[in-house]
């Protein structure tokens, strides 16, 4: 069966650092549950993660993405669009659709593809 490509924009394969807050504090607890991961591929619109942590799809999630090497940070907000498990540690790759939202850097993110 050939697999149909869905992605509407060209992905840049590139790992870097990623912090995921895949559940968010309450009043009874001191702290969200933040997992570290990392890009697999990145593109305007959205990532692709490695993780050792299944992530919800359809989950509405922060992510903390750093480039160690150009010391740049930006905070995202993106939409679990699917996840899969890959091995048996286990292992997950997760997808992202990048959304627009008040606090983050989507604009800034966006730039990094400008030629």
């Amino acid at each position: 069966m050939e697999k149909v490509e869905l992605r509407g924009e060209s992905r840049v394969e590139r790992q870097e650092t990623v912090f995921i807050e895949v559940l968010a504090s309450s009043a009874n607890e001191d702290n969200g549950l933040v997992v570290k991961c990392s890009t697999a591929d990145i593109s305007p619109g959205g990532l692709k993660v490695t993780s050792n942590y299944p992530i919800d799809v359809g989950a509405f999630l922060e992510l903390l993405i750093d480039f160690d090497q150009e010391s740049l940070k930006y905070l995202l907000t993106g939409e679990v669009k699917w996840c899969r498990q890959i091995d048996s540690v286990p292992t997950y790759h997760c997808g992202f659709e990048l959304l627009e939202a008040e606090h983050s850097d989507i604009k800034l993110w966006r730039e990094l593809f400008v030629d």
